[in-house]
């Protein structure tokens, strides 16, 4: 019996269903993949403060870190724009944790916001 695919917390039935569609329909994405991605977000910025400086520090490195917040941003600017409200919402928070927990990395000009962070 084949597992159920995971989902966000707090996200509403309509936003999983879109994030369901853009998994099937773009090939950049794998089913369960944006749900996986909101997870290990959250698990670096909801641990201790180290973890969310060791992402920071190898935030460019796909073999040190999980992409998730790459693929975050991908379904940000990919679903529809309810959705993508919805979901930027949901990732928000998160986002402003892992800026609290992090310092400015000012020396780098070129890559997502999350890069610039030690």
């Amino acid at each position: 019996m084949p597992r159920p695919l995971p989902h966000i917390p707090g996200a509403s039935a309509a936003l999983q269903g879109a994030i369901t569609r853009l998994e099937n329909d773009d090939p950049r994405f794998s089913p369960g993949e944006v749900a996986s991605a909101f997870r290990v977000w959250q698990w670096v910025v909801s641990g201790p403060v180290r973890r969310a400086r060791d992402h920071a520090t190898h935030a460019d490195c796909d073999l040190c870190n999980s992409p998730s917040r790459e693929v975050l941003e991908l379904a940000l600017h990919l679903l529809p724009q309810r959705s993508a409200r919805e979901l930027r919402r949901l990732v928000a928070p998160l986002d402003e944790r892992f800026l609290r927990r992090t310092l400015p990395k000012p020396q780098l000009t070129e890559g997502p916001w999350w890069w610039f962070r030690t």
